[in-house]
């Protein structure tokens, strides 16, 4: 049986930012994370490895925020699939990081077809 450990739990914004883009990717319409690289003015999809590089994790007004700037799937209602991650983001970090009261941002860079 779990027990209450005293004490205060801390969480980096790389970890955040790791379970928001695994969250992100478990979503029906998410192709992957986005980097637009503004020399090129060019969106690429990042690899699983490196999926933090299209993930923003600051604070505004003393809570997280997270923007998370995806490539969809053409066809697929925007609307629905942006609101899923929200909700599947904000589940995930109350479920394993205890965080609450999240503001999360979706950035549609990109569409891919099939």
């Amino acid at each position: 049986m779990a027990q209450t450990v005293p004490g205060t739990l801390r969480v980096s914004n790389d970890c955040i930012g790791d379970l928001a883009g695994y969250a992100a990717l478990e979503c029906y319409g998410i192709v992957g994370m986005a980097f637009t690289d503004a020399s090129e003015g060019v969106t690429r999809v990042l690899p699983i490895n490196r999926l933090r590089k299209g993930i923003d994790v600051t604070e505004e007004d003393g809570k997280l925020a997270v923007d998370l700037h995806v490539v969809v799937e053409q066809g697929i209602n925007m609307a629905s699939v942006s609101e899923n991650l929200v909700d599947t983001v904000k589940f995930l970090l109350k479920k394993i990081a205890d965080i609450e009261d999240v503001i999360v941002r979706v950035h549609i860079e990109g569409m891919r077809t099939h």
